[in-house]
Formats: structure tokens, sequence, C-alpha cells
């Protein structure tokens, strides 16, 4: 899919201008999706919604912007992922820290508990 978007040299019309396939990683998840529905929207102008197309022996498919529908959404999806894998990782990270910060307090707790004799012993 990669292979033939670079052999065509396909552009996407984003609202920062006609970018390639490479450039769509640098945009939001909000323009990406607001780039999917454009994209959508021409697919579905460029099907025929003659009542009796089923008729036809062909249905006339616009290739390219398949392919550019199927980019953006794998694009699209693995950012989406990416960002997922972010925020557990980072929410895994806070939890553990959470952790760590308890655990210092029930020492420092049970220090406090301890006798002088038992201080002083461990000062030795």
């Amino acid at each position: 899919m990669y292979k033939q978007a670079s052999k065509l040299g396909l552009r996407f019309a984003t609202e920062k201008g006609n970018l390639s396939v490479e450039q769509l990683w640098d945009l939001s998840q909000t323009e990406l999706s607001n780039t999917i529905k454009s994209v959508k929207k021409l697919l579905k102008q460029n099907t025929d919604d003659d009542e009796l197309s089923f008729l036809g022996d062909t249905v006339v498919t616009d290739d390219v912007n398949k392919l550019r529908f199927e980019l953006l959404k794998d694009v699209y999806l693995t950012k989406k992922k990416e960002a997922e894998e972010l925020r557990t990782a980072k929410e895994d990270k806070a939890r553990k820290q959470k952790i760590a910060e308890i655990i210092a307090e029930k020492k420092e707790g049970a220090l406090r508990d301890k006798s002088i004799e038992e201080l002083e012993q461990l000062m030795q």
C-alpha cells in the first residue's frame, strides 16, 4: 500500500496543504480524522447512487481515493495505538511512583515507632 502510494507520488489534501505519505505522520489525530472524513466524502460522491446501479456489470470505483483512505486510516490507527500505549506507560509509571512513595512512608513510620535504643543500635 505504501509502495503503491510512493510510486504514484500520492498527495493528500489536508488543512496544512498537500502532503506526502511521510508528512501524514506529523499530523495530529484531529487533523488526520478531518482528512479521513473528507476522503470518505469523496468516495461517497464518486459511487453511483442510481437506484438501478446493481443492474450494471461494472461498478466505477476511485482506486486512488480508496488508497488514500486506507493509508490515512492506517496512519490514524497506528498513531492512536501509540498514544494509548504512551498513556498506559505513563499511568503505570505514576502508579509505581505512588507505590514507592507509600513504601518510603511506611519505612519512615516503622523507624518512628522504634525505641531510642533500637534507633541508636541502627546508627552504629
